[in-house]
């Protein structure tokens, strides 16, 4: 057991080094662009401020794992870390909202409307996530709710 929860623990790990890779690689080109449009400080905003919530589920994402390795998996504290990353993931989903304006200008100008339906694909990620996420919280109501009336029974 302990060696699967390192072993996701070091995922976690490489899932943020990647992310922060990309995001300082992100952010170089756009601070080396001179005057840049409006349309693309949104788009920086809204990837900085995705990157941000991104990260914290990650840190809660481990918070779980460290649940899981004291065998607390189906607890109360469980129950309020998945509950924020569900609210998390909401937040980021309303982020994301921000990159709309990005696709819908780089189509208008290219003529290309098939890559405003690529950006609602992109925008529509989050949210399937948050949907996820319910039902995941969802069962782990349901599976701490059955511990505690298994613990109770003799």
């Amino acid at each position: 057991m302990n060696r699967k929860v390192n072993l996701l623990r070091a995922a976690l790990v490489m899932i943020a080094l990647l992310v922060a890779f990309i995001t300082v690689i992100f952010t170089i080109q756009f601070f080396s662009e001179g005057k840049v449009p409006l349309f693309v400080s949104s788009l920086f905003v809204s990837f900085i401020v995705a990157v941000l919530l991104g990260f914290r589920v990650l840190f809660l994402l481990a918070k779980i794992l460290s649940y899981i390795k004291k065998s607390e998996a189906f607890s109360m504290k469980t129950l309020k870390v998945v509950s924020a990353i569900k609210q998390t993931i909401l937040a980021m989903s309303i982020v994301f909202l921000g990159i709309l304006p990005f696709f819908y200008t780089v189509a208008d100008q290219d003529d290309a409307p098939g890559f405003l339906v690529i950006g609602f694909a992109l925008v529509s990620i989050p949210f399937t996530v948050f949907i996820f996420s319910q039902i995941v919280e969802e069962l782990f109501k349901s599976a701490t709710e059955l511990k505690a009336d298994n613990e109770l029974t003799i």
